[in-house]
């Protein structure tokens, strides 16, 4: 299995992510919990967002996937952090062809390292290619490289050169010479083992891939795993090998000139050993695992277990190999674990089994060997007496053992049945025939028998009466002689008492089958309960270990965000789009970039902090219900300090045709600052109860019935839709009014800075009156006034001898010292050179704020220019933002608040707005002003949901969340979305949980007299 990327891996994706997150700012990175060798960076732009998987040694890549982290950071990530978070990705490049990377950040401030040979390294590096740190240390005597590894240390593996844009490797190509010197080389260096040919060439061009190599020897009809030193006698296969060689050359070129995003990847596929084929193949039960990846179709390894997948982009290859990588070992595990298990309790199974088994078998032996004592009863009495009549003479037992073995050679028939003695008990061995062996062969030989005695029967009539005696006699003896020593019979062993009867030794086998039948009994009973006892313990070490791999390794694709997710949002209850900016930036990019002056409202209050929240109608013909204005405005209140005091206010809205970003001047207003010219309406006061609910993502089948529904319903009532475009025209032209005369002002500011100056001169007067007249407060970095030991005195001392002096007398005793002149010319330099710094400052801060709104103008007239643009021409779906391929009205049609047990759902979002707008959602709780902290209640408003899931299972209703979407929800952004900070849930489960069990009466209380 591939666990690591390869020299040509790294090329593609450094050069896929150079064209990608070059650029962006590296916003934070993080610990993953899947090993230590793990980090996630998040690198981020406006509106858009990347996440890059490192793990040291092994693999990098950019992930469409959300993975779990650790909540606290190594010391390692720490250093990461503190020199480089919310620092620029300049460049990125790879060293050469070596398994080598370097970030550079900051224009060569900074710089990561990334190893991928051997065991793998990070290393941070400053300006001057010193190490700053390291992420495995690496010990000197064991360090083979001439690399330095210590800090301090200066790392020589490149230089600035590495990042020119020339800098990349011109392709070589191989001749026959080449290739001959190469095997002449490998014979005469006497190796035990030569290398193959496909071995050869990897070894001596190292920069090409050893697949490809092969790829392009079979191609060229040549064994790669044949011995190199056959080309010595083979000048075809030379040439061969160098069109080999060449053409690899050539495919690598092709491979690495592909667009942005056009270069397939494959993924090899393997038969899962652990694949239960008596079920359906499912996320449990793996039919295929990932084995491999490579840039190209890898033909040579296409067998009839094996299946290829192709995959659009190399570095979406990547990262669906190794995330699917990851949950299957999760999966994998789990089938171990359950085979395992399985193992373990039918070993249980068959122990018991074993045992009862057994116990069966000793009844049976014991039912058998008491009937062979009844049946044999006379046999059994002639041993006995044999052996008791020797005993009785008190013969010796050696004696006696050696009198019936001499007995048995003579042929006697008693004799030979005894089989050993015991006479410390009493007891001996006999051995006696299997009577159902017996009557098998009796019936199998019944009808030969019946024709023989038909036979004999006419011969034996003319005999005389000594011949009958002897036939009798004789067929006695062949009787008997058939009864003992009948061919292969089988016989049995019994153990008799010689003290006891034929019928009392058979009771002793038949009281031992009782036994064995009580015990075999209480077996089967305790086999029972120790066989359920051990299913129980293997049911909860499965559910232990799925509940610790979905919490651990729980790996999801990160949902593409709507456009409207990065603001405060909410859906009223009447379907309206609400959206409030989360500063300043915020809310003049809400206004110039989403809002329809023509349609949409603005609902805010005159407190301050209130959240500007523009309500988006996108119809001409439909006014936005009071329902929807109130609940904007209650969702305006929460930002402000109505909600921490419980202040009952009234929240106002105007028309977006009368809301602007002009001044009364003309000019354009700060970030975050709207002008209304016309009068506000007011609405009434808004009840401060706010609520947390779900929104439900349902696959493209259910998303798209939903939107079907809502046109469907547009066309039914005839609603007319607004034309944005428009509107987004004449914001641009207003914009670029906006901006001429702003460069006015510039160049006549460049042209006369006097100007200015004599323009503000009574501005500055009043600022410069009010700064001499207020009083300067101490500022924090202002050292602290101590007393020190013996200034006291001091003090007092001069106090005492200058503390009749008035200005008059301190003026004239200066100038009889000299030092007067020196003091004033000081005064009238710093008041010069006050004077100046104040009149620069002025121009300057003017001019300033003249850029900083020409910054403002042009981003945002650059943002409008280039939405359509991006409407027409997409984005890249690593960037993580949605692109709707419908209007925004018709995307919220596809967030579910109440599913049925048709919707297919896939994700769930969360949403903090007003309670009334969250009367429908299946998942909600009530929230109100109180004292808990937004990560308190987040956790709390996640438990009680979990609860809300186990409840409606027990109501039966239709649809709940029993893929366990709650427990995956994020926690960050549950916290992101909600406006206030002192919170309070009153919803009734969350009482009941709290006040679960009853309170504690107080120790040492006293019971009242009756």
């Amino acid at each position: 299995m591939k666990q690591r990327i390869s020299s040509l891996d790294l090329k593609i994706l450094v050069d896929e992510m150079g064209k990608t997150i070059k650029g962006y700012r590296l916003q934070n990175l993080y610990n993953l919990v899947s090993n230590p060798r793990s980090f996630l960076f998040k690198f981020s732009l406006p509106d858009s967002k990347v996440n890059m998987v490192l793990e040291s040694g092994f693999k990098m890549y950019m992930t469409d996937y959300q993975r779990p982290t650790l909540p606290e950071p190594s010391g390692f990530v720490q250093k990461l952090r503190k020199h480089l978070k919310t620092r620029r990705l300049t460049n990125i490049k790879q060293v050469a062809d070596d398994r080598v990377c370097v970030m550079e950040f900051s224009d060569g401030l900074f710089y990561i390292v990334l190893e991928f040979f051997s065991a793998g390294n990070i290393i941070l590096l400053d300006e001057n290619f010193k190490n700053l740190a390291i992420f495995r240390a690496v010990d000197p005597e064991q360090n083979k490289s001439s690399l330095s590894y210590d800090i301090g240390e200066h790392y020589g593996m490149f230089d600035k050169s590495l990042f020119d844009d020339d800098n990349s490797a011109s392709d070589s190509t191989y001749s026959y010479n080449q290739i001959l010197q190469w095997v002449t080389q490998e014979k005469e260096s006497n190796n035990k083992k030569v290398f193959s040919i496909a071995k050869l060439c990897f070894m001596k061009a190292v920069h090409l891939s050893s697949d490809l190599i092969q790829i392009n020897l079979i191609k060229n009809n040549i064994d790669p795993s044949e011995s190199c030193l056959k080309l010595l006698d083979d000048d075809d296969k030379i040439h061969k090998t160098v069109i080999a060689l060449n053409s690899t050359v050539s495919d690598l070129h092709d491979i690495l000139q592909k667009p942005l995003g056009q270069l397939d990847g494959y993924i090899i596929s393997k038969k899962n050993p652990l694949f239960k084929i008596d079920e359906d193949p499912s996320a449990d039960n793996l039919e295929y695992l990932y084995d491999e990846f490579h840039p190209f179709k890898p033909i040579h390894k296409i067998t009839e277990n094996v299946i290829v997948e192709g995959v659009k982009g190399y570095n979406r290859t990547v990262d669906k190999f190794f995330t699917a990588l990851e949950i299957s070992k999760t999966s994998i595990s789990r089938q171990r674990e359950q085979a395992n298990a399985e193992k373990r309790l039918q070993s249980v199974k068959n122990e018991h089994a074993k045992k009862i088994q057994a116990l069966d078998d000793v009844q049976q032996q014991n039912t058998k060997k008491g009937n062979l004592i009844m049946y044999h009863s006379a046999q059994i009495e002639d041993c006995k007496t044999a052996v008791q009549s020797l005993l009785d003479q008190q013969m010796d037992w050696k004696n006696i053992e050696k009198l019936i073995g001499v007995e048995k050679r003579r042929g006697n028939e008693t004799a030979k049945m005894i089989k050993s003695f015991n006479f410390l008990k009493n007891e001996i061995t006999v051995t006696l025939p299997d009577v159902e062996d017996d009557l098998e062969d009796d019936a199998s030989d019944s009808d030969l028998n019946s024709s023989e005695s038909e036979s004999d029967s006419d011969s034996d009539s003319d005999s005389d009466s000594d011949s009958d005696n002897e036939s009798i006699n004789g067929n006695e003896n062949k009787k008997i002689k058939g009864k003992w020593k009948g061919k292969d019979k089988k016989s049995v062993d019994v153990i008799i008492d010689i003290t006891l009867s034929a019928f009392a030794n058979s009771s002793r086998y038949f009281d031992a089958k009782k036994t064995a039948k009580e015990k075999q009994k209480k077996t089967e009973l305790n086999a029972a309960h120790a066989i359920k006892s051990s299913e129980q313990k293997v049911k909860h070490d499965l559910k232990k270990l799925e509940k610790l791999s979905k919490k651990n390794i729980e790996v999801k694709q990160v949902r593409p965000k709507h456009w409207f997710e990065k603001f405060y949002w909410f859906i009223s209850s009447d379907g309206y789009l609400c959206i409030a900016g989360r500063d300043g930036t915020q809310v003049d990019i809400a206004y110039y970039r989403y809002v329809d002056n023509n349609t949409d409202v603005l609902v805010s209050n005159d407190l301050e902090g209130a959240l500007k929240v523009f309500i988006k109608n996108p119809y001409t013909n439909k006014d936005i219900p009071i329902s929807t204005l109130t609940q904007a405005g209650c969702f305006s209140l929460t930002t402000t300090k109505a909600w921490e005091n419980k202040n009952v206010l009234s929240p106002w809205f105007v028309k977006g045709i009368d809301v602007t970003k002009k001044d009364f001047d003309g000019s354009i207003l700060a970030p975050g600052y709207l002008n209304v010219s016309k009068e506000k309406t007011y609405l009434p006061p808004s009840q401060l109860v706010m609520g947390a609910g779900l929104l439900w993502v349902g696959d493209e089948t259910t998303t798209d019935k939903y939107k079907d529904l809502l046109k469907a319903r547009i066309d039914e009532i005839e609603l007319k839709v607004a034309d944005v475009e428009l509107n987004h025209s004449s914001k641009i032209l207003e914009l670029n009014q906006m901006l001429e005369k702003l460069k006015v002002q510039e160049e006549k500011l460049n042209n006369d800075p006097e100007l200015l100056n004599q323009n503000d001169s009574d501005d500055e007067n009043e600022v410069a009156s009010f700064i001499e007249e207020e009083i300067k407060a101490p500022s924090p970095n202002d050292p602290i006034q101590t007393r020190i030991r013996g200034k006291k005195s001091k003090l007092k001392k001069i106090k005492e001898k200058y503390g009749d002096q008035d200005d008059e007398e301190r003026r004239l005793r200066m100038s009889v010292l000299g030092t007067l002149k020196q003091v004033q010319k000081q005064n009238e330099d710093i008041k010069v050179s006050k004077e100046d710094e104040k009149r620069l400052g002025s121009s300057q801060r003017k001019q300033r704020k003249i850029q900083q709104q020409m910054h403002q103008l042009n981003k945002l007239i650059m943002e409008l220019e280039s939405r359509s643009d991006e409407n027409d021409e997409g984005e890249e779906e690593s960037l993580l933002v949605r692109i709707d391929k419908d209007p925004y009205y018709v995307e919220i049609s596809g967030l579910i608040p109440a599913p049925t047990k048709t919707n297919e759902i896939v994700e769930c979002v969360p949403v903090f707005a007003p309670w009334s707008a969250l009367q429908k959602y299946t998942y909600k709780v009530k929230i109100q002003p109180g004292s808990l902290k937004k990560g308190k209640t987040v956790s709390e408003i996640t438990e009680t949901f979990k609860r809300r899931t186990k409840e409606i299972q027990k109501e039966d209703n239709d649809w709940f969340d029993k893929s366990g979407f709650v427990e995956l929800i994020n926690q960050q952004e549950f916290m992101a979305a909600l406006t206030a900070s002192k919170l309070k849930l009153s919803s009734p489960g969350v009482n009941n949980a709290k006040s679960k069990g009853g309170s504690k009466p107080k120790k040492g209380g006293k019971s009242k007299k009756k």
